[in-house]
C-alpha cells in the first residue's frame, strides 16, 4: 500500500480500536482518485484540519494515517475508530454503487477492511446507530457516527450505499485468509518473572498499532497476558505477547474487576501501577518500574 502522510491527525490512542468508518470522498471517479485526496489530506491548512487513515478508489489504497494514531474523519468515532474513504458521492444511487468503477472501490474498501477486521478482532457486520452507541464493535458509515453521538450532519456513504453487498466482499475476502506454514520452527519466548509497568504501558500504547503478532516487549508482555488468561478474561490463542487490541479489552475488564469505574480513564485498558500490582500479586510474578 503507498503512502502519503495526512497533515492533521492526533498521535497515538487512549482506548482499542473497536469500529471501522466508512466514509465517501465527494470527490469525481478515476484512476488517481485515492492519490489526489491523500494529497489534499497532506497538504490541509490548519483552518480546515481532517484526515482518514485510507483512501481507496478502483485499483489502489493510500495509506494518510497509521491504525496507532487518531485520523480526524469523525467526531465521537475518532478516539476509537478507523476512517476509510471510498472514491465517490454520497448521492450517488445503488446502481452507480455497483457499476464496473464502484464494484472496484468495493473490492478495495473490502480487502482494506478485512485486513483491520483481523487485525484488531472486529466483526465483519454492520452495526446499528444503537449498536454504536452500546460501544458494539463492528463497521457504520459516517451518518451513523454523526446519527449516534449529534457531532456531525454528514451522512455519507449515503442512503443508497450497498451495504450488504459491501459486508459480502469484506468476509469473502476473510475466508480467503490463510497463514502461511513456518519454513523454520518459530522461535519460543519464555515468560519473564518480573515486568516493567513502564515497558508494559508502553506496550500496550505502541502494539495495537503494529502488524498482527509483533510485540515491543514479548516476554513481559507474554506475563502479564498469561495472568489475564488465568483470570478467564483473555483466550488462550491471544496470549502470544503482544499488547494489543485484545490485550486491552482484557485488561480493562480487570480494571473494571479492581473496582474502576467502567469508560472511566482508570479503566481504559492502559496498565496502572495499582491494577498490575494487583494482578502480580495474585499471579505471582514482580512490578518494577
Amino acid at each position: 500500500m503507498k503512502t502519503v502522510l495526512a497533515r492533521w491527525f492526533g498521535a497515538g490512542r487512549s482506548v482499542p480500536i473497536r469500529v471501522i468508518v466508512i466514509h465517501d470522498m465527494e470527490a469525481p471517479e478515476g484512476p488517481n482518485t485515492a492519490e489526489n485526496v491523500a494529497a489534499y489530506f497532506s497538504r490541509l491548512p490548519a483552518s480546515n484540519k481532517a484526515s482518514a487513515h485510507v483512501c481507496v478508489d478502483n485499483n489502489s489504497a493510500v495509506r494518510c494515517v497509521a491504525d496507532g494514531d487518531r485520523a480526524w474523519h469523525a467526531p465521537g468515532a475518532n478516539s476509537d475508530g478507523l476512517g476509510l474513504e471510498l472514491a465517490g458521492y454520497a448521492r450517488q444511487s445503488r446502481a452507480e454503487w455497483l457499476d464496473d468503477y464502484s464494484k472496484g472501490v468495493i473490492e478495495q474498501a473490502a480487502q482494506v477492511t478485512a485486513d483491520w477486521c483481523k487485525k484488531h478482532n472486529i466483526p465483519a457486520r454492520k452495526l446499528s446507530v444503537a449498536e454504536l452507541r452500546a460501544g458494539k464493535r463492528g463497521i457504520v458509515g459516517h451518518v451513523d457516527v454523526s446519527k449516534a453521538y449529534g457531532q456531525t450532519n454528514h451522512y455519507d456513504p449515503g442512503p443508497n450505499f450497498p451495504w450488504s453487498y459491501f459486508i459480502s466482499r469484506v468476509n469473502a475476502k476473510l475466508k480467503k485468509t490463510t497463514l502461511p506454514a513456518p519454513s523454520t520452527p518459530p522461535k519460543v519466548t519464555k515468560p519473564a518473572k518480573s515486568v516493567s509497568l513502564a515497558h508494559i504501558v508502553r506496550g500496550a500504547q505502541r502494539d495495537p498499532g503494529l502488524p498482527q503478532g509483533v510485540a515491543t516487549y514479548k516476554a513481559e508482555g507474554l506475563t502479564v497476558e498469561a495472568a489475564l488468561h488465568a483470570e478467564g478474561l483473555l483466550p488462550a490463542r491471544y496470549v502470544d505477547g503482544s499488547l494489543g487490541t485484545r490485550f486491552r479489552t482484557a485488561y480493562t475488564e480487570w480494571q473494571v474487576k479492581c473496582g474502576y469505574p467502567r469508560h472511566s480513564k482508570a479503566a481504559d485498558g492502559i496498565p496502572g501501577p495499582d491494577s498490575l500490582k494487583k494482578l502480580a500479586k495474585k499471579r505471582g510474578f514482580k512490578v518494577t518500574k
